[in-house]
């Protein structure tokens, strides 16, 4: 069902002018985080065909083309986190609301695995398409868990002093997420999924530029979305003086599960190679491209939060990994096996704000 064009221009206009605007009070941060919600919703369709094209006429291949969905809607919350690093009493909190990205990037994913198996049948990879994928996900781990380790060391051999994170961390994260960049791009344009709903559906050939105009629409209901949700989130976070731990996750679930709504919303309209690709990137993006540009903005505290987020990373992107490589398939036990371990890591995260 196509959307009014002129219902959007009405609804993103009213959240234009609400974030312009920014009355403080509960009922405008109820309202607000509604319309963000809904701006999303009606924004994603749009965005999710105009990528479509726009990797058609590229020649990207759809996994392609599902790493620049993830990159558009993690430009957002880059953003948000950014400009939170200038509020010293937020920056702990933006520094877990990136890495708690991940976490709610791969809970989407299990919900997307279940909702396109749960009668049956699988999503099928190909090995070839996802060698780079595997590969960037094996140095995260591998990374990871060197830090995490590396933390613990300074914890307790520094205990008079406060760890924090050493600076090459950013920079060899940063270098190999450019270098998996730099190698996807080489590959060839191939459907990288297969299955009933594989591929882009080829109803039509794109026209020139027609791309254009439905990926800006997304983008900025994208960034009024978000500043919306965000804004409102902060705000209530401040009221009801929820704890680091709390607000890191109430503010990181509002930033980025509706985001990456539209993976959800493109598989169920039959893209589903856009889906799966947009948020596997997005649970690496999260913690090697937007986590070290923060870290080198600012010094990272190696406290116990942050430590629990760098195994917690660890151990989920290997859960991910292991369900991929074992058959070149996502099943429906294991769209609930992800969703499981990454729900686990949220909830015990959140026990910390009680023993820490």
């Amino acid at each position: 069902m196509k959307i009014n064009k002129y219902l959007v221009g009405a609804v993103l206009a009213v959240g234009l002018i609400m974030v312009m605007l920014s009355p403080e009070g509960i009922a405008y941060s109820a309202v607000a985080l509604i319309l963000g919600l809904a701006i999303v919703v009606m924004t994603s369709e749009p965005m999710v065909e105009g990528l479509r094209d726009f990797g058609l006429q590229m020649g990207f291949s759809p996994h392609v083309t599902g790493i620049i969905s993830s990159l558009a809607s993690n430009l957002p919350e880059g953003v948000m986190t950014g400009f939170m690093l200038f509020s010293p009493e937020l920056r702990e909190v933006a520094i877990l609301t990136v890495m708690l990205a991940s976490a709610f990037n791969g809970l989407l994913l299990g919900l997307l695995v279940i909702m396109l198996t749960y009668k049956g049948g699988a999503i099928e990879l190909s090995k070839k398409s996802m060698e780079h994928d595997i590969e960037i996900m094996r140095i995260a781990i591998a990374l990871c868990g060197i830090v995490f380790g590396t933390g613990v060391i300074l914890n307790l051999f520094n205990a008079n002093q406060r760890a924090f994170l050493p600076i090459e961390v950013p920079v060899f994260l940063l270098l190999a997420y450019v270098s998996y960049l730099y190698f996807i791009s080489r590959s060839p344009a191939v459907t990288e999924y297969k299955g009933a709903e594989d591929g882009y559906p080829q109803e039509h050939e794109p026209q020139s530029r027609s791309w254009l105009a439905p990926v800006l629409l997304g983008l900025v209901g994208i960034v009024i979305a978000a500043e919306l949700i965000a804004g409102s989130s902060e705000y209530l976070v401040h009221m009801l003086d929820l704890h680091v731990v709390i607000a890191a996750t109430v503010i990181g679930f509002a930033g980025s599960v509706p985001e990456h709504g539209i993976a959800l919303i493109g598989a169920r309209k039959g893209h589903v190679e856009m889906g799966v690709s947009n948020l596997l990137s997005g649970i690496t993006q999260s913690i090697m491209l937007i986590f070290p540009l923060l870290a080198l903005m600012v010094p990272v505290h190696l406290d116990g939060y942050v430590i629990y987020q760098f195994l917690a990373i660890a151990a989920t992107l290997w859960i991910v990994k292991k369900s991929i490589i074992d058959d070149n398939r996502l099943t429906l036990d294991e769209g609930f096996s992800i969703l499981l371990i990454h729900t686990l890591g949220i909830l015990l995260f959140d026990e910390l704000s009680v023993l820490i």
